[in-house]
């Protein structure tokens, strides 16, 4: 284990249980962290916090316990049975498909558990928990009890700066339901761990609005919204991504929920070309979904990514019929609500049409959020009515 020793006056955060050590906090280090376990401790030498060690990012430590408790299989047991106890409080019914342990947010900082019906999949953040396999391992099994367990690690990739190219031994795809809707999961080598389960409490909102309506969503992805708007009773739903094999998942759903398949519904290609040549048509949709992929990963990218969410907005703006509906979306974490409301605002202006706010929406309450880690709420959805 690896000691940590703080500059004078960088305590503060984590006296305040704040879970991430930034590495220009460390004045000094003794040892190798090689069982990626750290300790933090003051600048008098006074032991603070243990947690998972990850030498090449710049949060060098994310913190699991601030009452000298050791970071071991023991304490996994314990944070992810808390975390089962919650979901089994929260979770609607028939919904075999959700975030299990959401890192941070249940105490578990770089570790992600998703269930999707008998299979679970926990992904390895950082490069520390990617040292804890085995114990981690031992412990999903042990709580969750799924009939299989899929492992993917990404941890040092992402320390590292590197894209991230998870991929596991397990190509299998799983189907699960949320809300009574049946969906697969791509465990194997899909976003996320498989599944945006992130989004399910809008895509209830949308289902109950789409009865008669037109569904736009851009994209897409495996068009879990368009299956929504279908099992709504909209007349019609419309796929826009630019990946094939995300789109032919999209036809699978809507085989599987018995909705028809048609093949002008599945469009490939660039979503902003794509907006464009439908503002050029002047085509007018009920609802339009616009949920992109985070366009701000790093703070440098925050000046392109406000310019992109103002442009994509804006071309989606200008697609919704008088009284119809926008969800838009941002999953960056490093765009404040504010901000979004504020580019949202801009984009209303320049497609000259005026939108009311009627409800601001994040992940689902299995995605929980720590007190003593604001940061981990990035998902931010936005319901816009036209009003003119």
């Amino acid at each position: 284990m690896i000691r940590l020793f703080l500059k004078p006056g960088r305590e503060a955060s984590v006296s305040r249980r704040h879970p991430w050590v930034f590495s220009g906090a460390v004045a000094s280090r003794e040892g190798d962290g090689s069982d990626g376990r750290a300790e933090v401790l003051d600048s008098a030498g006074n032991s603070m916090a243990l947690g998972a060690y990850s030498p090449h990012s710049q949060i060098v430590a994310r913190l699991w316990s601030f009452d000298g408790r050791a970071p071991d299989v023991d304490l996994f047991r314990e944070r992810f049975a808390a975390a089962r106890r919650l979901r089994f409080e929260v979770l609607p019914a028939e919904t075999t498909g959700y975030r299990a342990v959401n890192s941070e947010g249940d105490r578990c900082p770089g570790v992600l558990v998703d269930v999707f019906g008998e299979v679970a999949v926990i992904e390895l953040l950082t490069e520390g928990t990617e040292r804890w396999r085995e114990d981690l391992e031992l412990a999903a099994r042990e709580i969750f009890t799924p009939g299989r367990l899929v492992v993917r690690q990404t941890g040092a990739e992402r320390d590292r700066g590197s894209k991230v190219s998870a991929r596991s031994e397990d190509f299998t795809p799983v189907p699960f339901l949320e809300n009574g809707l049946r969906f697969i999961a791509d465990v194997s080598s899909g976003q996320k761990t498989g599944f945006y389960l992130d989004q399910r409490e809008n895509r209830a909102r949308l289902r109950s609005l789409a009865g008669g309506k037109s569904v736009l969503d851009l994209f897409s992805y495996s068009g879990a919204f368009s299956i929504s708007g279908l099992a709504g009773g909209a007349r019609r739903a419309v796929d826009v991504d630019s990946s094939d094999a995300a789109l032919s998942l999209a036809g699978e759903h809507r085989r599987v929920n018995g909705f028809p398949v048609e093949a002008a519904d599945f469009v490939r290609a660039d979503v902003f070309e794509d907006l464009r040549r439908r503002a050029a048509a002047r085509e007018v949709w009920d609802i339009v979904v616009c949920d992109p992929p985070a366009f701000a990963k790093k703070r440098g990218d925050l000046s392109r990514a406000a310019r992109g969410y103002q442009d994509v907005n804006r071309l989606a703006m200008s697609l919704v019929a008088p009284g119809g509906w926008l969800l838009t979306c941002s999953c960056s974490g490093l765009l404040s609500s504010d901000l979004f409301q504020k580019i949202v605002f801009s984009a209303s202006l320049e497609a000259g049409r005026p939108f009311a706010l009627v409800a601001r929406r994040g992940a689902g309450a299995d995605h929980p959020v720590s007190l003593d880690c604001p940061e981990g709420e990035y998902l931010k959805g936005f319901w816009l009515v036209r009003q003119g």
